[in-house]
């Protein structure tokens, strides 16, 4: 969870390499003097920009995940109530077991049920809850 453990090169090329290289295409795309290469080479920065921003698009619902997890996991809540001070942005449904991507396994007792946050509406987190809101498990699917 600690920045140290992120290798930041990967980052780095996935996405501010695809973005500064389809700026510079468009920018530089004015320089030229052919027309055919003007608009290939703009045709081409914007796949690249496309690219950046479908990468963005795709990786925001784990990127938010894994910061409101950065938050709830280490104060360790213990109801219900604790752990949605946390989150923001999700929706909830409870769900059986089987449909959970990590808890699948999970028994549940009498008087317990699975509650599914989707954060972003894409990545859940599923929470086994006791009839008085207490906390169970927690099984983050987004890992």
């Amino acid at each position: 969870m600690s920045n140290s453990s992120i290798n930041w090169l990967p980052v780095l090329i996935a996405f501010v390499a695809p973005f500064a290289l389809g700026a510079t295409m468009m920018f530089a795309s004015f320089r030229l003097w052919k027309k055919w290469i003007r608009w290939v080479t703009r045709a081409t920065g914007l796949l690249f920009l496309c690219g950046f921003l479908t990468a963005v698009a795709c990786s925001a619902p784990y990127m938010w995940a894994r910061h409101l997890e950065a938050r709830w996991h280490p104060a360790k809540p213990k109801t219900k109530v604790e752990l949605e001070s946390f989150l923001s942005l999700y929706s909830q449904r409870d769900i059986q077991p089987s449909e959970s991507g990590w808890g699948r396994h999970h028994q549940l007792q009498a008087g317990e049920r699975m509650t599914q946050y989707l954060l972003l509406w894409n990545a859940p987190l599923e929470v086994v809850y006791t009839s008085s809101d207490t906390i169970v498990g927690i099984y983050t699917s987004y890992e």
